[in-house]
């Protein structure tokens, strides 16, 4: 009778088992998390290039007004304040705050609204008030003042929760010619 031969078998041990199942896990748990922030990353550029895109939209509407229709409340109301943009629609919780106060007043006095006690035309617009509120009414603007300043600001929550603003300003001055 022949002798048995001793085999060796080569396999993994548990504890080598263990390490590579612990390794496959924090890798894939890394790439989810990687994937999730990159993932948020996109939605807030989105949103910067959507706030970015409304804000053009609306000041390109201001630089197609006379002076007298920017410093209107009723026509600035209608015409803008109550105009949904198209790019808004990517913006959680908006808050739009439009501003038109008196940048220089016809005796040549810069004016800084509000520290200098003037009043301005202002509207708020976010869900409670979807077609604006107006906060502050100033009837002579165009009559006192050779600048107007147009001021947007933008408020919205960010998709990581995170409150973000945007804003932009401009001066228009009578028959679109500034100092």
């Amino acid at each position: 009778m022949p002798l048995a031969k001793h085999l060796e078998f080569q396999a993994f041990t548990l504890a080598e088992v263990l390490v590579a199942v612990a390794l496959t896990v924090i890798f894939g748990v890394a790439a989810f998390a990687t994937n999730e922030r990159l993932l948020i990353a996109l939605k807030n550029q989105k949103e910067t290039t959507a706030a970015s895109m409304m804000l053009q939209e609306r000041m390109e509407k201001f630089r197609g007004f006379s002076y007298s229709n920017i410093a209107d409340k009723t026509y600035v109301n209608t015409n803008v304040v109550q105009v949904k943009t198209t790019s808004e629609a990517a913006l959680s919780n908006l808050s739009e705050t439009i501003t038109v106060s008196g940048y220089m007043n016809t005796g040549g006095t810069i004016r800084n609204y509000p520290s200098d006690g003037t009043t301005a035309n202002k509207w708020v617009r976010n869900l409670t008030y979807p077609n604006g509120n107006q906060t502050d009414t100033n009837t002579s603007l165009a009559a006192d003042n050779d600048l107007l300043k147009v001021d947007i600001l933008l408020t919205w929550t960010s998709a990581n929760g995170r409150s973000r603003t945007r804003d932009l300003a401009a001066v228009f001055g009578k028959g679109n010619i500034g100092p």
